[in-house]
C-alpha cells in the first residue's frame, strides 16, 4: 500500500513533552531489576589462591582475601605481608536468535582487559596473648566488559515498529493533526522512524506507519557493548577470641563505573522501500522520500559508590576440620547516571532526519537513585588430610529483599516485581588444594543461580537464564621463605535471554519478539606476589 504522510511536526511539541515527559525515566537507564541485580554481582573470588579454588574462603583462610570472604581468616596470617597482583580477563559472547524470519550471519565477539588486580597490606600486631591481625586492601571485584555483534537479514519484523505509540500515548486535535506523544514515540517520530497519517485517523484506523514496509527484506545489525569495573576498598581486623576461635570484621567501600552502548541499524539492501512507499513532508515544505536506513542508539554512563560490613567467625574443631560463618550486611549503593537515546533515518531522496543529539532532547538526561542488596549468610568447612585440603561453602541470599529507591515512585513497579518474582538463592562452591613441597596445585567449581524463585526458560542441557557456573585451576610456588607467587585461573559461563528490540515502562510495542539467547564465557587470570616483611 502506498503511504502518503502529513508534515512532520518537528519541534512543535518539544516544550510540552519535556515538561511532562521528564517526569518519567527513559528506557536507557539501568533501572530494571535484572540490570541492577547483574551490576551488583561481583566475582566469586579475589586473589590468586581463592580464585584457583573458586571459593571465597568462608571456612577461614590465612590469606588477604579473607577481607572479601570471612574476615576471621586474617587471624591465621603468619606475620606481616604485602600482596600485589596483576589481573587479566577475557569475555567471549555467542548468541542465537529466538525470532522467526531472521537469518543470522554472525554473532560472536571477544573483549580482553588487563590491569592491577589488588594491593594489600596485612600487619600482625604484637600482643601478649593470642593473635591480632589487621589489614587493608584494594581489589578489583568485577569487570563489566563484554561485546556482542549481530548481523543478519529479516523479513518478518523491524525495530521501527517498537517505537509506535500505544493508544493512550498520543492525542489528536480537533483539526485532525497530531497532538502530544509520549517520550519514546515522540523522540522516534522526530527522528523519522515512523509517521502520522491523518487520513487513517479520520477513517477510525490506527494513524501511524513505521519507516519499513512490513514484509520487505532488510539487513539488521546490532552492537551491544558494556565496560567498566567495580573495586572494593577493605579495612578489617581479626583476633583470637579463644584458643580455637577466630573472629573478625571488615568495613568495605565499593567504587565503580559502568558504561553501556547499544546501536541497531536497519538497511533497505534490496531497495524495496521506494519513494512511493515511504515519504515525509517536513514542516519547511521539503520532502524526504524512500526509506534507505535507520539507526537507533542508547548510551548509559553510571558512577556508583557503596558500603557494607562483613563479620565472621572461624573455629578449629580438631586437627582435620575447620568451620566458619559469615554475615554480610546489605550493600547500600548510590548511582549517578547520564543516559541518552538517538534516532536517525536516511532517505533515498532529500537527506535524513535525526533526533537525540542535543543535550536537552527528550530521552537524554541524568538520574540519581540508590539500591539496597539483601543480607547474606554464609558458611564453610575445610578438611585437611596430610598434603590434601578440601573445602566447601555456601551462601544464602533472599533476593526478594533487593530494593531500589529514588525521588517519587519511579521504582514502585520494579520493587513490586522483585517481591513477586525473586526468591531465595543458594550459592555454593567446592575447592581443593594439594601441597607438593614448594608447589601447591588447586582446583574448584562454583555455582551461582539466578535470583528468580521460579527459574526462567531453559534450553536443553544448558544453564537456566541468569545462572552462572564456573571452574578454576591454580598454582602456588614458595620461592623463598618470604616470597610466594600464585596463579589463579577461573572460567565462568552465564546464559541470558533478552529482547533486542527496546521497550520502556509500557512494555514491548509489537507482538513479534526479537529475543537473544546469549552465552557469555568469562575467563580471569590472576598472577599474585606475596612478600613477608
Amino acid at each position: 500500500m502506498k503511504q502518503s504522510f502529513s508534515a512532520t511536526l518537528q519541534g512543535v511539541f518539544i516544550s510540552t513533552i519535556i515538561a511532562a515527559g521528564m517526569m518519567s525515566i527513559s528506557s536507557a537507564t539501568a533501572q530494571t531489576a535484572d540490570e541492577i541485580w547483574s551490576i551488583s554481582q561481583s566475582d566469586v573470588s579475589v586473589g590468586a589462591r581463592m580464585s584457583g579454588m573458586a571459593i571465597r574462603g568462608l571456612a577461614g583462610f590465612g590469606d588477604y582475601s579473607a577481607l572479601y570472604g570471612n574476615p576471621a581468616g586474617l587471624g591465621y596470617v603468619g606475620g606481616t605481608e604485602f600482596v600485589v597482583s596483576l589481573r587479566g580477563s577475557s569475555v567471549q559472547g555467542d548468541a542465537g536468535i529466538l525470532a522467526t524470519g531472521f537469518d543470522l550471519r554472525s554473532s560472536a565477539s571477544t573483549v580482553e582487559n588487563s590491569g592491577i588486580g589488588n594491593l594489600a597490606f596485612l600487619y600482625s600486631v604484637p600482643v601478649a596473648q593470642g593473635k591480632l591481625v589487621g589489614g587493608v586492601a584494594f581489589s578489583q571485584v568485577r569487570n563489566y566488559s563484554r561485546k556482542l555483534d549481530l548481523v543478519g537479514e529479516n523479513v518478518n519484523s523491524t525495530i521501527s515498529a517498537s517505537f509506535l505509540p500505544f493508544d493512550n500515548e498520543y492525542s489528536v486535535g480537533e483539526d485532525g493533526n497530531l497532538g502530544e506523544l509520549a517520550d519514546l514515540p515522540f523522540a522516534a517520530f522526530n527522528g523519522g522512524i515512523f509517521e502520522y497519517f491523518k487520513d487513517l485517523y479520520e477513517k477510525g484506523e490506527y494513524p501511524f506507519y513505521s519507516a519499513v514496509v512490513p514484509g520487505t527484506l532488510i539487513e539488521q545489525s546490532a552492537r551491544v557493548t558494556e565496560s567498566g569495573e567495580a573495586y572494593e576498598l577493605n579495612a578489617g581486623v581479626a583476633w583470637q577470641a579463644t584458643k580455637d576461635i577466630m573472629v573478625g570484621g571488615s568495613l568495605n567501600i565499593v567504587l565503580g563505573d559502568y558504561q553501556f552502548d547499544y546501536s541497531f541499524v536497519e538497511s533497505d539492501i534490496l531497495d524495496e522501500n521506494t519513494e512511493d512507499e515511504y515519504n515525509v513532508l517536513r514542516a519547511d515544505g521539503s520532502l524526504l522520500e524512500g526509506f534507505d536506513q535507520l539507526e537507533y542508539q542508547q548510551t548509559l554512563r553510571s558512577d556508583l559508590g557503596g558500603i557494607n560490613f562483613r563479620a565472621g567467625m572461624s573455629t578449629v574443631l580438631n586437627s582435620t576440620f575447620r568451620v566458619g560463618f559469615t554475615l554480610v550486611s546489605p550493600t547500600w549503593t548510590y548511582f549517578e547516571e547520564s543516559y541518552g537515546e538517538q534516532f536517525s533515518t536516511r532517505f533515498d531522496l532529500g537527506g535524513e532526519l535525526a533526533y537525540g543529539d542535543q543535550i536537552n532532547d527528550v530521552g537524554n538526561g541524568t538520574f540519581e537513585y540508590s539500591a539496597r542488596t539483601p543480607w547474606r549468610l554464609g558458611a564453610g568447612v575445610r578438611a585437611k588430610f596430610g598434603r590434601f585440603m578440601l573445602t566447601g561453602e555456601s551462601e544464602i541470599i533472599d533476593w526478594s529483599q533487593l530494593r531500589l529507591n529514588a525521588d517519587g515512585n519511579a521504582f514502585r513497579g520494579v520493587n513490586r516485581f522483585i517481591e513477586n518474582e525473586y526468591g531465595i538463592a543458594l550459592n555454593y562452591a567446592f575447592g581443593g588444594e594439594v601441597n607438593l613441597g614448594k608447589f601447591d596445585l588447586r582446583t574448584g567449581v562454583a555455582f551461582r543461580p539466578s535470583p528468580y524463585s521460579e527459574p526462567p526458560s531453559q534450553a536443553s542441557g544448558e544453564l537456566h537464564v541468569g545462572d552462572r557456573l564456573g571452574v578454576s585451576l591454580g598454582l602456588g610456588i614458595q620461592i623463598t621463605d618470604g616470597i610466594r607467587v600464585d596463579l589463579g585461573l577461573h572460567a565462568e559461563d552465564e546464559r541470558n535471554v533478552w529482547d533486542l528490540y527496546p521497550s520502556d515502562g509500557e512494555g514491548p510495542r509489537q507482538d513479534e519478539r526479537f529475543e537473544i539467547d546469549e552465552l557469555l564465557s568469562r575467563g580471569i587470570a590472576i598472577l599474585q606476589l606475596t612478600v613477608k616483611l
